[in-house]
């Protein structure tokens, strides 16, 4: 699973460890391997089976359905030919040269991609369903047999039609959602590390997931818009670039436009989780009354005295521009706030003066954070959030100096306000309130580059800035010679 998750991503098929999990589970289903792939246009489906046949080293055979396509296009293909008295020659459809290959002396893994099979014919399921099975198809008297343990089957679906409940239970599915912001960050990041407009790009990538827009921009509009931008460098026009290559119609244009004047806001949500104990293997036997039966599984104590974990939450929503920080409701990440305060409050959803929970399913924090709190922030580290952390002694020659010696990139610089970017972070310096430091708890790496480590015990660590080769401390009678903490 871990090193599948590495080669997709080196691939270049950016994704999460889960969704890397996701993959690895229907590579290694029977009868057949594979999966049907629903989701949105635009979200990698098509993609995924192409770096999957790279990263497997396996022989790659792929269909584009078409509205009406009938079983006989799978398996037999018709071209004009000049050696023919019909003028037609009849060759083997893309699912017989993927069964032929299955039979192929190297042994070589075969992945057969049936792009957007909703396209096609209802008929087509029941056809389908044999073949997944016991990998047999079959056609005006000959047949066809497949290796089952060296096929890959790929169905990818834009919802055109509802599949048939059989076909549906034949393979398992993987829903594909757009990526997260710091995925399509990497994404973009790994073709475009230096561009001007990268962090623009990221932005326009947010709203229109806000706008709702039914075909949001793709990674592939993305890298196309900042192609295009470095061909016109200063005489690039960004509402012509937006229009030309993401939202492509006035409809969308006027509604990706009304999310200008909107503050960003979270908009992924998780699922609602299975509860793994309530999977948990029972044996049963006969009971007393004809027809009915007795569960022997043994009973959870902590269920029959309910012992009841669940959290009422403070609000419906938060107020995301009075929060220090915001992070997934996770029992970890509670865990996490739990250690921070000495004694309970009336209501779990409340932790002392240091967080709570909103009715969104976060866990907000609201105790005001420096970075001398960075080593109460310690387990927080890698959960899904951000936090934010003020520095009113900064000053501006502090964040200049990033340049020197952090990955910060200064994107605005005058008397009034300074706002520098890295992978995770963002920052803003003004001089009524010095440095505000917003970062991804997945960017911890970055983070101790640009601002070395917390010094000391806790509560006692220091932002150093730089001073020509002195870094100097906060307290004005402490200086360290020589190169950052990292």
């Amino acid at each position: 699973m871990t090193s599948l998750y590495r080669r997709l991503n080196r691939a270049g098929y950016v994704c999460s460890s889960a969704f890397a999990s996701a993959v690895a589970a229907t590579l290694a289903t029977r009868p057949v391997a594979g999966a049907i792939l629903e989701g949105p246009i635009g979200t990698g489906k098509s993609f995924l089976p192409q770096v999957l046949a790279g990263v497997l080293e396996a022989e790659f055979f792929f269909y584009q359905c078409f509205p009406g396509t009938r079983e006989e296009d799978l398996i037999l293909k018709m071209l004009p030919s000049e050696d023919t008295i019909s003028g037609i020659c009849i060759e083997e459809g893309v699912l017989v040269q993927a069964v032929t290959a299955t039979g192929s002396a190297d042994r070589q893994p075969v992945i057969l991609v049936l792009d957007e099979w909703d396209k096609t014919r209802p008929s087509a399921d029941a056809f389908l369903l044999d073949f997944l099975q016991n990998g047999r198809i079959a056609l005006s008297g000959r047949s066809w047999q497949a290796d089952l343990t060296r096929l890959v089957v790929f169905l990818t679906v834009n919802n055109e039609r509802e599949l048939s409940e059989p076909l549906l239970r034949r393979l398992p599915k993987i829903a594909f959602a757009h990526l997260p912001t710091a995925y399509a960050q990497r994404a973009l990041e790994a073709t475009h590390p230096d561009h001007p407009f990268l962090f623009s790009a990221l932005v326009l990538y947010e709203r229109c997931l806000m706008a709702g827009l039914a075909k949001p921009a793709t990674i592939q509009e993305l890298r196309q818009l900042l192609d295009a931008a470095t061909t016109l460098g200063t005489a690039a026009d960004w509402d012509a670039l937006v229009f030309q290559f993401v939202t492509k119609s006035e409809e969308a244009h006027t509604r990706l436009q009304a999310t200008e004047a909107e503050p960003a806001s979270w908009q992924h949500r998780l699922r609602v989780r299975l509860d793994p104990g309530a999977y948990e293997l029972s044996q049963r036997r006969p009971g007393p009354a004809e027809g009915e039966w007795e569960d022997l599984r043994m009973p959870r104590l902590c269920q029959a005295r309910r012992f009841d974990d669940a959290i009422v939450a403070e609000a419906a929503t938060f107020d995301a521009a009075a929060a220090s920080g915001i992070v997934q409701l996770t029992d970890a990440a509670y865990d996490a706030a739990v250690r921070q305060v000495a004694r309970p409050e009336p209501s779990a959803a409340r932790i002392g003066d240091f967080a709570h929970v909103s009715g969104d399913g976060f866990l907000v924090i609201d105790r005001p954070l420096s970075l001398r709190d960075l080593p109460l922030l310690e387990r927080f580290w890698g959960e899904n959030g951000e936090v934010c952390f003020v520095e009113p002694r900064a000053t501006w020659e502090d964040v200049k100096a990033l340049q020197q010696w952090a990955p910060m990139a200064i994107v605005k610089f005058s008397r009034d306000e300074i706002l520098a970017r890295a992978a995770g972070i963002d920052l803003r310096w003004t001089p009524q309130r010095g440095a505000e430091i917003i970062v991804g708890l997945g960017a911890r790496d970055v983070f101790n580059q640009c601002f070395g480590r917390a010094w000391g015990a806790l509560g006692e660590g220091r932002w150093i800035g730089r001073k020509g080769l002195i870094y100097q401390h906060y307290a004005p009678q402490e200086e360290v010679h020589g190169p950052a903490a990292s």
